[in-house]
């Protein structure tokens, strides 16, 4: 078996893997536009063809306010005749350690299976909220502020204005390009019944945006939105309130750290399901662990981690005037043990530390240091990009 990137002239072949693993339609050769086979990796018979490939999706995403290097894994697949043979279990860490090499702190993935994915350092991180709320709820809420229309052409600063306050709030949110923007942006709402809209405060100063589609008579669903801050998420329900003519209910996500049941006067029409948003993991322990808000002076963990060595170290954490230095010293004593899998539930704000010593056997607190207790905050994430 040999691993490697795709190659130009491949780009075809796996098309089709992924063809026959999620049932894609085609009708037509597909053209490779944006070099997908850059970031493409694979397995290969020793004869050379190809049985696994992986979409090693480049990102920036939002780490505790800092913007890091994302992996977002796409496209795992394998030919049918090559299944169960042993593949992808060795094509995923090679894939990882390509992600590492180019200096990415997390990955995420969207699993077909918890268990299979474990196996390789992926962990739940955090739930988001599905909802779904009758329009006529909306009816108590107070009208602030005003809304307009955005039209397809015009100037969206704003509403990158509006998304980049609400990425330094949230862990995970995606950076995105004018490229991507245009293309959320820039489809005619009197065709695909998808409308834009920006909520302004009495001020007159830009605080929220949602996209929003008009599905049938009776639904609408929010495709991406983005606040400033609860007052402004506020003002967009506010804005619902017009809708009741034209509908009946909506559907929108919404991360954990905002309460329907607060926000809403009236919320007998409320229903809420708390979703899975993916399986996330760090990639790289040492940068993870050096941008963490550390709210204690020091602490010494030990990592183990099965799908990168890299990362299997026991790191020595020194925070002093707004400076963090990590370093790694493998006889140190260490305060905290832990899995991988349990470091990015910590790391990335989707447990406490109670919680977790409380819930996983791979995780061990090995000091009597209540302030170590305190010091993993929890803080919602909110993945919303789809690969």
């Amino acid at each position: 078996m040999k691993l490697r990137r795709l190659n130009p002239e491949e780009f075809l072949t796996m098309q089709n893997n992924m063809n026959i693993a999620f049932r894609f339609d085609r009708t037509e050769e597909p053209v490779d536009h944006h070099n997908e086979y850059l970031n493409t990796y694979a397995a290969f018979t020793d004869d050379g063809k190809l049985t696994s490939s992986v979409i090693a999706n480049v990102y920036r995403c939002t780490y505790w306010a800092h913007m890091v290097g994302m992996c977002g894994v796409g496209g795992v697949a394998t030919f049918p005749e090559y299944r169960r043979e042993g593949h992808m279990r060795k094509l995923l860490p090679f894939v990882l350690k390509a992600a590492y090499d180019r200096g990415d702190v997390l990955s995420s993935l969207f699993p077909f299976s918890h268990p299979f994915y474990r196996k390789f350092g992926f962990e739940c991180c955090g739930p988001i909220q599905q909802c779904e709320v009758g329009l006529h709820a909306f009816q108590k809420m107070p009208w602030k502020g005003h809304v307009r229309q955005y039209l397809p052409g015009e100037d969206f600063r704003e509403i990158k204005q509006i998304y980049a306050a609400f990425q330094k709030t949230h862990n995970f949110l995606c950076d995105r390009d004018d490229a991507h923007w245009r293309y959320r942006l820039n489809k005619d709402p009197y065709v695909t019944h998808q409308h834009t809209y920006l909520w302004y405060d009495d001020s007159d100063v830009p605080q929220a945006y949602c996209i929003l589609k008009h599905e049938d008579d009776k639904n609408y669903t929010v495709l991406d939105w983005g606040y400033t801050n609860p007052s402004a998420l506020r003002g967009l329900f506010g804005f619902f309130r017009v809708l009741e003519p034209s509908g009946e209910k909506i559907s929108f996500k919404l991360p954990m750290d905002a309460d329907l049941f607060c926000l809403i006067p009236e919320p007998y029409d409320v229903s809420i399901q708390y979703k899975n948003c993916g399986m996330l993991r760090v990639v790289n322990a040492e940068k993870a662990l050096k941008l963490y808000p550390w709210q204690v002076p020091a602490v010494t963990i030990r990592v183990m981690d099965e799908a990168l060595a890299e990362n299997t170290h026991t790191f020595c954490v020194c925070c002093e005037d707004d400076q963090c230095v990590v370093t790694i010293d493998d006889e140190a004593q260490h305060d905290l043990e832990c899995s991988i899998q349990a470091l990015s539930q910590l790391l990335l704000g989707a447990a406490t530390l109670p919680a977790l010593l409380a819930n996983r056997e791979d995780i061990h607190l090995l000091t009597d240091r209540d302030d170590l207790l305190e010091a993993f905050p929890t803080n919602p994430m909110f993945l919303i990009e789809n690969f």
